[in-house]
């Protein structure tokens, strides 16, 4: 995805940087405004609900939370903007470019995106790269987030919303967060993959950061199911929903997918007996057409297919 993105390795890092001092920065004093604010009774009560608490609070009146949700949801409207776009370029296209899905090639396409087009229209030009969308991977990622929908309507929106987010914090903050972290410890410290040697620069802080955030991630994974006590905001006569069932509906879907991978990685190929050949050829140009332009991919052609698998005395 980063080799999309016009001059990465300039944007990228100095993005990356500014972005995490200015978040840190910023929920710092979010937190620090919070506590010096409301009052303590307040956050043991509706702890869940600072933000508004916190305007409540100063203007004294209701139309100060209503405007503060205001915020919150156009907030959360972008988020989720981002991770859509995110989960459907980078994970379910990706998935779809190694043949694992059905219909692979058809969720694998992008497609040239309405603005670019109109903008081809209107100003042509010939060496303009139209920018693309994986709006089939996009339709996809639509259709699972129906069903996650249409399986909490029976309950009211508030326990829905709290359930759903809570499921994506487990699975995809807690349980990947958790496997990438350790992956990367293990990349450092396996010999055999030499990857430390291949970085070309140190990371500030050794594996630190790994480390910190693959304990805090199994906590998260393991403590969710400890019963919470009956004043606790995530008990059951608060929300309704018993503690595990998010962690356990999170590790099911988790294992289920493995379950299918391991149908169409192992069984498959045994049953047909033959592999699945996948080759992807990146097409990478200068940006612009300028000889020194930061070289980007503008597309990657993907081609699949079920080859004979070859024994022993065949190589």
């Amino acid at each position: 995805v980063l080799s999309e993105v016009s001059q990465p390795k300039k944007r990228f890092a100095k993005a990356t940087v500014a972005t995490m001092v200015l978040v840190c920065i910023l929920y710092i004093l979010a937190n620090v405004a919070y506590l010096c604010t409301v009052p303590k009774d307040l956050i043991l009560s509706n702890g869940l609900d600072m933000a508004n608490n916190f305007f409540g609070h100063v203007f004294g009146n209701e139309t100060a939370s209503r405007v503060m949700s205001g915020i919150i949801a156009f907030s959360i409207f972008g988020n989720i903007i981002v991770m859509t776009f995110t989960a459907a370029r980078a994970v379910k296209q990706e998935i779809a470019k190694e043949g694992i899905l059905p219909f692979s090639l058809f969720f694998a396409r992008s497609t040239t995106t309405p603005y670019a087009w109109v903008k081809q229209r209107v100003w042509p030009s010939p060496s303009r790269i139209l920018e693309q969308s994986p709006a089939t991977a996009l339709f996809l990622h639509w259709f699972f987030a129906v069903i996650l929908a249409a399986a909490t309507s029976s309950v009211s929106t508030s326990i829905a919303y709290l359930v759903l987010v809570l499921l994506y914090s487990y699975t995809v903050v807690g349980i990947v967060g958790f496997f990438v972290a350790v992956g990367v410890l293990y990349l450092r410290y396996s010999k055999r993959r030499e990857w430390t040697d291949n970085l070309g620069f140190k990371p500030w802080g050794g594996p630190t950061a790994a480390i910190i955030y693959s304990c805090a991630c199994a906590f998260m994974i393991v403590g969710v199911f400890i019963t919470p006590g009956e004043e606790s905001p995530f008990s059951y006569k608060t929300t309704g929903v018993r503690h595990y069932v998010v962690p356990v509906v999170g590790l099911g879907m988790l294992l289920l997918g493995y379950a299918y991978y391991l149908v169409f990685a192992k069984l498959i190929p045994r049953w047909r007996k033959e592999v699945l050949v996948v080759e992807r050829e990146p097409i990478i140009v200068r940006q612009g057409g300028r000889q020194d332009g930061e070289w980007v991919q503008i597309l990657e052609v993907v081609e699949f297919w079920w080859a004979a698998r070859q024994t022993g005395k065949e190589a």
